[in-house]
């Protein structure tokens, strides 16, 4: 009798083991599917927030564009003219100069996220384009500003090489914020391809388990 033993407990040992492997696979299999979603998901939310954000952005550079080239226009005419007498005239006017105030917090976000690191390598390439140029462009604005109205550059007989200069920088701004708004509009572009691709990714990412349940 104990020789039959193994042979009438060895079939349920058998099952109960392919019960296991199965649990494991499908618990693995859940897991991987959870985490896929989860990525998905978090990629959708981060690319909502630099949309909006990069639409934002656009329209502060287009709000600031005319009133810089107009002043660009200002000084360039009162320093061929040179008609402005002391250095309070050119500082009232200098002055006068406000920047885009633009936002990179989704940018920063989404590097603290990890959501960067899980999108496509063209929208990474084109947000990495234009907070880079935005970068570029707050550093000038500040840096410029800083450098013309510096006590060091506002005396009398240093009055029309700090038009001249002022001038300069106009160009430079007005050049990036140029090249802003069309770089804004490329990546907002990227951006809504991404967003596209992605709802359909997602759609199948939900849709599996229900599959893999329809075909055992």
């Amino acid at each position: 009798m104990a020789s039959k033993a193994p042979a009438v407990w060895l079939p349920q040992v058998m099952f109960e083991s392919a019960l296991i492997v199965v649990s494991i696979l499908v618990a693995l299999g859940l897991d991987e599917w959870r985490e896929k979603r989860e990525d998905a998901e978090l990629v959708r939310n981060s690319l909502t927030t630099f949309l909006i954000e990069v639409q934002q952005n656009k329209i502060r550079v287009e709000d600031a564009v005319p009133f810089n080239q107009g002043l660009r226009q200002v000084l360039a005419r009162h320093y061929f003219d040179d008609d402005v007498e002391t250095v309070d005239e050119f500082v009232s006017m200098i002055e006068s100069y406000s920047p885009a105030a633009l936002q990179s917090t989704a940018w920063d976000t989404a590097l603290a996220t990890g959501s960067l690191a899980k999108m496509e390598y063209t929208v990474v390439t084109a947000l990495s384009l234009t907070y880079g140029l935005q970068n570029r462009y707050q550093l000038a604005t500040q840096t410029g500003m800083s450098n013309l109205t510096s006590p060091q550059n506002l005396s009398q007989d240093k009055l029309r090489l700090s038009f001249y200069n002022s001038i300069r920088y106009l160009d430079t701004v007005t050049s990036l914020e140029t090249e802003l708004g069309i770089t804004y509009m490329e990546a907002m572009s990227a951006i809504r391809l991404a967003q596209n691709k992605l709802e359909g990714e997602l759609a199948e990412i939900v849709m599996t388990p229900m599959k893999d349940l329809s075909h055992p």
